[in-house]
């Protein structure tokens, strides 16, 4: 199979899938949301950064290092396997013993009982890696999408049964603990490798360089997440904790929902082309996450201050501007993120590290500096921060790339602006009309303000794209061979 047509299949199939999962979502968290309400779903939202703190040493950044890796090398896998089993053991008996610190600073003495829960995690994580870094080496990014929709799925049906049933938190911890079972035991029913009894670690050294780097840059930012989340809970109590942890989550939910599939299908591209073709690339996909996410989350974030009171009551009034900031500025950290598959795949992860640890303390900062003023003062803050994290991506890596910032702001400018000025579109008719059929007027005028924009000011361009993502569903549509 061609390269572009592999891509085409990949982004395809993986959105196919994301969209199932942003579904899934939508029904799921109004429901948990409505019948847990914000104090338990503030307890659950202080307990998951506790795990995203240290769940990326589960992996140790392997994944996606040793996707470069030799197939055949099996003293490398293998003692990657062992290493990772070790790991995740140490990982719950430290978390465990780590959640008693967060309890009593965050006033939640039911904490340590639900962390000592979710550490089944670890070893479910370790295990999805090597057949994990296997797809990726192969390009297979399909069956990975696809059982992470299958698991999602089943988690959800499992969450809300218990939510119903009065489980109340334990009902997230059921969900969210057996979609990591699931998504383990289908991850090596596709790709299966028999670990050898050998341990050597000599082979691994440059995989534990670059993927400590990786790890660093996600422990810096879970690090960051769990001291938003206590300081917001520590002075504005539990309920406006589980309106941050909500705005937090969905947006970043929705928004890594079309990242990711862009993000490893660059992170894929750029191991295998030249050097000079890593800039092309990485403005194509910018482009295209540009057309896709921007507009998506910039009319969610319009609709949400009107409708989520709507949807999940008005307990959760408080949650709807925070969430419109959101999705109004996490995008721009999927940007960075894009810059970060590129370096990574070439082996330079200072930069992308770097950006990951000082976003991290911008946005602690934010919190720390802001949240005195209010909730919503702090969200504004924290969301410049992911403005500032895409533009100090792209400055960093400008030479290591080999992109000119004019095109990234060429290329980009456009399509946020016409999503910028639609958001206002749409916000006016809702603060008129807050029912039903208003949303839908607002959702169409946001819809003809986009494009009208784009083809008043960027007209060569958007033509251009609109060509190509026709073009890229064809292919998909075009009989090929297997890739799952």
């Amino acid at each position: 199979m061609s390269d572009s047509r592999r891509m085409a299949t990949n982004i395809i199939a993986s959105w196919g899938a994301n969209l199932v999962k942003v579904m899934v979502q939508l029904v799921m968290l109004p429901v948990m949301a409505r019948v847990l309400g914000p104090a338990e779903m503030g307890l659950y939202a202080l307990a998951l950064p506790i795990l995203a703190l240290v769940m990326p040493l589960a992996d140790a950044g392997l994944a996606n290092s040793l996707a470069r890796e030799k197939p055949d090398n099996h003293r490398v896998w293998s003692t990657s396997f062992w290493m990772l089993m070790f790991i995740s053991l140490l990982l719950a008996v430290s978390v465990y013993g780590g959640s008693f610190g967060v309890a009593h600073t965050s006033n939640q003495p039911r904490l340590p009982q639900i962390v000592l829960a979710l550490c089944a995690i670890f070893p479910l994580m370790g295990l999805g890696v090597l057949p994990m870094a296997r797809m990726i080496q192969k390009g297979r990014l399909v069956a990975p999408a696809i059982i992470d929709m299958a698991s999602n799925l089943l988690g959800a049906g499992i969450g809300i049964a218990g939510a119903l049933s009065g489980y109340g938190v334990w009902s997230m911890v059921a969900q969210y603990v057996s979609v990591f079972a699931i998504r383990a035991f289908l991850l090596n029913a596709c790709e299966l490798y028999w670990p050898r009894m050998v341990l050597d670690f000599s082979g691994l050294k440059s995989h534990l360089g670059l993927g400590g780097s990786i790890t660093l840059s996600k422990i810096a930012e879970s690090a960051g997440r769990v001291a938003e989340n206590s300081q917001v809970s520590r002075i504005l109590g539990a309920s406006a904790l589980g309106a941050y942890g909500f705005a937090n989550q969905v947006a970043r939910f929705l928004s890594e929902a079309v990242g990711n599939s862009l993000w490893a299908n660059l992170y894929y591209q750029s191991l295998h082309c030249e050097h000079d073709r890593l800039g092309p690339q990485l403005i194509r996909m910018n482009r295209l996450l540009c057309h896709i996410l921007i507009p998506a989350s910039f009319l969610g974030a319009a609709l949400s201050p009107t409708f989520l009171p709507f949807v999940l009551g008005d307990k959760w009034v408080d949650a709807g501007w925070p969430l419109a900031i959101f999705c109004l500025t996490y995008p721009f950290t999927i940007m960075s993120n894009l810059v970060g598959a590129v370096l990574y795949a070439r082996g330079h992860a200072i930069i992308p590290m770097s950006v990951a640890v000082l976003t991290a303390c911008a946005r602690f900062g934010a919190i720390f500096l802001f949240l005195p003023y209010g909730l919503m003062s702090a969200c504004i803050g924290v969301g410049a921060i992911s403005i500032l994290q895409a533009i100090g991506s792209f400055l960093a890596s400008r030479e290591v790339i080999g992109i000119r910032i004019s095109e990234v702001l060429v290329t980009s400018f456009w399509p946020v602006t016409a999503a910028l000025l639609g958001f206002w579109g749409a916000f006016t008719i809702l603060l008129y009309r807050h029912d039903i059929e208003g949303g839908i007027y607002a959702a169409a005028c946001f819809g003809g303000i986009y494009v009208l924009a784009q083809i008043m000011f960027d007209r060569s361009r958007f033509l251009t794209d609109a060509s190509g993502i026709v073009e890229l569903v064809r292919r998909k549509k075009t009989k090929s061979e297997p890739t799952v």
